[in-house]
């Protein structure tokens, strides 16, 4: 891994003139802030979450379609996990961040620490990097390319560049990341304060890096010598009297704008223009308020083509586009250049600027003198004949305060209408998606996206202050892919209904749409989104949109009069009755009582009604198609129980709400009704009417499936709030004895009797038998509580015994059958388990604790003449542990004399170089050595052919003995005969090898034998005595292990291997079956240290010696018998 300091922090622009009433900046040479958080006014600033009396969250939904509703339990039909969904836009989970990456971030401080993040489309590889640590990984399938391509068959390369200018290359992230030295490194060449604050690849070969003075750097991958690495230089300064244009001001800059160049202007930003008629590539910068236009020819050279301060026609721009939103005074404007985009012949520029206070923000929020609050806008700028102009500017659906703690809301349309934020600093991004007809902006915490032809906007959002956003993947024709701290998902747009958005209805859709969304979606626990009204939407699309959504709840037949008539009802109770239009004033101003208003008065009605007129009019059940458990209705009643308990458990004004008043009270009957409404849909999905449809199966299977994981939320939403009784009464009713066990212990769990739930525990048991017990084993099993499993008195003991003949588990059942006294069961069923764990104190307990179990069988039946090839087998394995445990001593021998605390990479490291000096030149076996050990001090247990290279691969001058340890191992291998193929993980931790795998294993052991000693200082016979030269042959390797392996009564086939055999050396489809991880690169190199092998053991030639000294070590060896 690459390791690189200072941190890298957010990038900033460097201006000559410090407004007012900005927020003072920090100079770029402290970027590095490890110990407070970096402020910035182009970072994503602090945010606090607004309080939620008056969020979108108290909204319902309605599907007008009946289509929405199918999609509120998040999965749709190709199986995609939903998070969001518009007419316009889809969000679903695509993939999960890999599990070491995902515990790193998962304890990462984004404020403390900077971290950064890509997804590249083109090569289908994610990268994640912090100061210390680069993490890559394929998140999807073919095209195999890289990073820096090579082939299709060779891994990707990669660059880092620090903020400091140093750039670590690797040729390959394969080996490179394994051991992360195989790197090389330059360093760009910058001056003392000078930060890196841009790279970006223009092609395979060449990469365009920039810095906060104002120079552009060129990489370009060159192969010397067979190896390839970087060179780089400068862009060369331009020349005055090259380009035509440098001589010809634009209309809005001086001439002294145009030509002039000055490298102390800090570089916000670059981006890819068109290829030029000579085949390089054109590459546009930000510089301050500045544009640069730079030529990049196949050559080698660059030229400054167009420089030009566009800040002047920006803020007219801007002005003319927001009115009043803007100050008329330049400098409170405070205008930024942020990013930039080239589409075609248009360039997409965002801006910022702090937004003019209005008399709403003196009423609804106080800022202090430090606070600001930014705007965003994206300009769509053409440029023909060097000169500028501003097409379009369109408002990005996204505000930013810097200081959040010093505002205070005051009414429910602000709460809605401002965003601040506390998503780690970054630098906004702006990416082309749908060619150029989408462009995506990237914040912190939120994407936003705006529509190049249209005034369509949207944007997703957080939910977590601990999550932020790392990196956006845009495609011409494909979803895009957004990368978090936390998941991945995938953004499908929809072109043609972005191009239709409707510009005068089209702000109170998006209210409906946010509204609709946060009921459907905001409640699902893996959502790693959350939804709010955009910033700056007008009070008439927020009323309009209120009333669509009210009317699309009263159009849902045939529950219209029903519901038309409850809210007349209600309005009269409460002494409202007296508005206009009473319809419209519930909506507007008692829509937290929606949730009382439908359970009680609507459905409970129907219900009620249906349950007393059942016999008087002799209907059998289910009801066909009852509209009170339509999908539309469940997701109401879904919505409005989400929606109340976000409202009980929200912060208000320091103190959370009281469940013992309005809207607490109606979480209960909310959870009540949800239930009827859903068991009711599956009666009549599973009724003999509704089989008879295509579909309704698999709509059955899915609700099912939906049920039985929203049942445990409620559970614990009721428990959590208050009404603990409430949630047990459900879970009898509906019969879910998992939701059971899991209420029956959220407090004190262990000892049992300490339970407050011990004697209701007891109830269950006796009420439902074996049906209770399971699912309360099961939940001891799945939450690490066998000390509660096993505590129970012996009452339990017939219901265990069946749990586990239903439900074989032989890692947790041996301790049930040894408390039954049962050793014979338990000591085979620890034999078994010990040979596939991978830890090996682990190992080492079971497989002593399974020989005792079956000595006590022994002793227990007086067994005259016992098999004892049950203990023999756990002799063996025992001996095996051994071998492992005389390992570590060894290697943690050579930790002795090091002081002070290492990490676990400087161990091992030192292990290597103490242990292990013949692997110098072999540097895939080098890595498979430190592998191994790692796993040795990590306390794992290796497989047999693992434990055989260690044993062998390591210097043995001391301990020759070590290699017929390694023979015998082998020895103890079951042969089985078949075509090798990669093996499954417990294939690899058995005794069970294809043949030819454990022929290549003896070979290379025998290899390894010979070539250990010097053969030829010991073959130097001239002035030796015979005497002399048995000495020498008795203190090689090859005697040694002769000695020990000769008397052994049946002996496998390899266990002896004469010098020519063990020149054959593993085949790739050996090593491709040994290590299906490795690529053909990796196979391709231990080939070659495997040859390496063979020649040392070719120019020995030893076929004479071995004879000789196998003579004198049978002659030895029959000579001590006798005596």
């Amino acid at each position: 891994m690459a390791t690189f300091s200072p941190s890298p922090a957010p990038r900033r622009s460097s201006r000559n003139k410090q407004p007012a009433i900005s927020p003072p900046r920090r100079a770029r040479a402290a970027a590095a802030n490890t110990t407070g958080r970096a402020t910035s006014r182009l970072a994503t600033p602090a945010r606090s979450r607004p309080s939620d009396h008056g969020s979108v969250l108290s909204g319902m939904d309605i599907d007008e379609g009946g289509t929405v509703s199918s999609e509120r339990p998040n999965m749709r039909a190709t199986g995609d996990t939903l998070y969001a969904k518009s007419d316009q836009l889809g969000v679903s989970f695509y993939a999960n961040l890999p599990v070491e990456l995902k515990q790193v971030l998962k304890n990462a401080n984004f404020f403390r620490d900077a971290y950064t993040g890509d997804i590249d489309t083109l090569t289908g590889f994610a990268l994640v990097a912090s100061a210390q640590t680069c993490f890559v990984w394929q998140h999807a399938q073919p095209p195999f390319h890289a990073l820096i391509p090579h082939s299709t068959s060779r891994e990707p390369g990669l660059i880092l560049l620090s903020p400091d200018g140093t750039i670590r290359f690797w040729d390959s992230i394969g080996i490179g990341l394994a051991g992360g030295d195989h790197y090389s490194t330059i360093q760009l060449d910058v001056a003392p304060g000078e930060s890196v604050t841009n790279l970006l690849r223009s092609d395979s070969q060449t990469y365009v890096a920039s810095t906060s003075a104002g120079n552009l750097f060129r990489l370009t991958l060159v192969s010397s010598g067979g190896k390839r690495h970087l060179k780089l230089h400068v862009f060369s300064k331009p020349s005055h009297s090259i380009s035509l244009s440098r001589l010809l001001p634009s209309i809005f800059s001086s001439g002294s704008t145009t030509s002039t160049f000055s490298h102390s202007k800090n570089i916000s930003a670059i981006a890819l223009g068109a290829k030029t008629g000579t085949g390089g590539r054109e590459v546009w910068a930000i510089v301050d308020t500045l544009l640069q236009r730079w030529a990049m020819s196949p050559e080698g050279w660059e030229q400054l083509l167009l420089e030009g301060d566009i800040l002047g026609i920006l803020s007219t721009a801007v002005r003319k586009a927001f009115g009043t939103r803007v100050d008329a005074d330049d400098q409170k404007v405070d205008l930024e250049l942020l990013d930039l985009a080239v589409d075609g012949e248009a360039l997409a520029v965002l801006v910022s600027y702090v937004a003019a206070a209005t008399a709403e923000d003196e009423m609804s929020m106080v800022l202090d003198s430090r606070s600001v609050r930014r705007v965003y806008a994206l300009a769509h700028i053409t440029f023909r004949e060097n000169i500028f102009a501003v097409n379009t500017v369109r408002s990005v659906p996204y505000q930013s305060v810097s200081r959040s703690s010093s505002l205070s809301y005051s009414t429910q349309m602000d709460s809605w209408q401002t965003l601040t934020n506390s998503a780690a600093p970054m630098h906004p991004r702006i990416r082309l998606a749908l060619d150029g007809a989408l462009i995506s902006i990237q914040f912190g915490d939120a994407v936003a996206f705006c529509s190049r032809d249209v005034d369509y906007r949207e944007r997703l959002e957080l939910k977590s202050t601990a999550d932020r956003t790392l990196g956006v993947g845009t495609q011409d024709d494909g979803p895009l892919l957004v990368l978090t701290a936390a998941t991945m998902m995938k953004v499908s747009m929809n072109l043609d209904a972005i191009l239709a958005y409707d510009i005068e209805n089209g702000e109170a859709k998006l209210v409906k749409s946010a509204m609709t969304q946060a009921i459907l979606f905001s409640g699902l626990p893996d959502n790693p989104l959350q939804f709010s009204l955009p910033p700056d939407l007008d009070e008439e699309s927020l009323m309009q949109g209120a009333q669509q959504l009210s009317q699309a709840v009263l159009e849902m037949n045939p529950s219209h009069s029903i519901l038309n008539d409850a809210v007349h009802v209600y309005m009269q109770e409460i002494n409202e009755g007296r508005h206009e239009d009473v319809i419209r004033a519930f909506f507007r101003l008692r829509v937290v009582d929606t949730g009382r208003l439908i359970s009680r008065t609507a459905l409970n009605s129907a219900f009620d009604y249906r349950e007393y007129n059942l016999q008087v009019y002799g209907i059998d059940l289910p009801m066909i198609r009852p509209w009170s458990s339509k999908p539309a209705v469940i997701d109401v009643v879904l919505g409005l129980f989400d929606a109340t308990t976000k409202a009980i458990e929200a912060p208000s004004s320091g103190h959370r709400a009281k469940t013992d008043s309005e809207p607490g009270t109606q979480l209960p009957d909310l959870a009540a009704v949800l239930f009827t409404c859903i068991q009711e849909r599956l009666d009549w999905l599973g009724s003999p009417f509704a089989m008879s449809e295509p579909g309704i199966q698999r709509d059955r299977e899915e609700l099912t499936t939906k049920f039985d994981m929203l049942r445990s939320e409620v559970f614990e939403t009721l428990r959590r709030n208050g009404y603990a009784n409430a949630a047990f009464s459900l879970a009898e009713k509906y019969r879910d004895f998992s939701g059971l066990a899991s209420l029956c212990h959220k407090d004190t769990i262990y000892p049992p009797e300490n339970n407050s739930n011990s004697l209701r525990i007891q109830a269950y048991i006796e009420r439902f038998k074996d049906e209770f017990t399971a699912e309360l084993y099961r939940w001891y099993i799945q939450h690490g509580e066998l000390r509660v499993m096993f505590a129970h008195d012996h009452s339990h003991n017939p219901y265990i015994d069946k749990y586990f003949a239903e439900n074989p588990n032989n890692s947790i059942s041996w301790i049930n059958d040894l408390g039954k006294g049962r050793y014979a069961t338990a000591s085979t069923t620890l034999l078994k388990e010990a040979e596939h764990a991978n830890n090996l104190d682990a190992k080492h307990l079971m497989l002593s604790i399974g020989k005792l179990a079956h000595l006590a069988q022994l002793h227990e039946t007086n067994t005259v003449a016992p098999d004892n090839s049950i203990l023999d087998a756990f002799h063996d394995d025992l001996d095996f542990v051994s071998v492992h445990e005389a390992l570590l001593k060894e290697f943690k021998s050579a930790l002795d004399a090091i002081r002070g605390r290492q990490t676990l990479d400087s161990q091992i490291e030192t292990i290597v170089k103490a242990t292990a000096t013949g692997l110098q030149e072999k540097p895939t076996l080098r890595d498979i050595f430190k592998d191994l050990v790692r796993g040795l001090l990590q306390g794992r247990a290796l497989c047999i052919e693992d434990a055989v290279d260690v044993l062998t691969l390591k210097d043995n001058n001391s301990s020759p003995e070590d290699f017929a340890t390694a023979l015998h191992l082998l020895a103890r291998v079951q042969v089985w005969s078949a075509t090798l193929t990669i093996l499954r993980p417990s294939q690899l931790l058995s005794q069970n090898l294809p043949e030819a795998r454990v022929a290549s294993a003896f070979r290379t052991v025998w290899r390894r034998i010979y070539i250990h000693d010097d053969w030829d200082a010991i073959r130097k016979t001239a002035n030796v005595s015979d005497a002399e030269l048995s000495a020498r042959f008795r203190r090689t390797a090859l005697y040694n292990t002769l000695c020990a392996i000769i008397t052994k009564d049946h002996q496998p086939v390899g266990y002896e291997t004469s010098p020519d055999e063990a020149l054959i050396t593993p085949t790739m489809i050996e090593i491709t079956s040994r290590w299906p991880g490795f690529t053909q690169e990796q196979v391709e190199a231990l080939v070659q240290d495997y040859n390496l092998e063979c020649d040392r053991l070719g120019e020995l030639d030893l076929n004479d010696v071995f004879h000789r000294v196998r003579e004198l070590a049978v002659h030895d060896v029959e000579w001590q018998e006798d005596v």
